[in-house]
């Protein structure tokens, strides 16, 4: 670990101790390089993910049919807008009154 003399504004020393629940200046220092350090690193995921979902990168996704196997014994799965069967239509199955 680097030691530096720094001039630090103290309320913003003392507000960031607050917030961040530290007990000694040094921690506080160390923990808020590290959180701006997660924090801007997760933002630029997020810009990246962001990137990739305006390209179209996932668009293959938004249909199951692409991405889970097709059971037995079925052409395909139906799609979620696709009429579902009322108890008459259903194959095998009989009204009983």
């Amino acid at each position: 670990m680097a030691k530096i003399l720094v001039d630090v504004d103290e309320e913003m020393l003392a507000a960031a101790q607050l917030l961040l629940g530290t007990k000694t200046k040094k921690g506080t220092v160390n923990l808020a390089l590290a959180e701006v350090v997660a924090r801007v690193s997760r933002l630029k995921a997020y810009d990246e993910l962001a990137e990739l979902f305006a390209s179209g990168e996932f668009d293959s996704l938004m249909d199951k049919r692409n991405y889970r196997p097709v059971p037995e014994g079925h052409d395909s799965i139906p799609d979620k807008h696709d009429p579902i069967p009322d108890e008459g239509e259903r194959e095998g199955t009989r009204r009983v009154a």
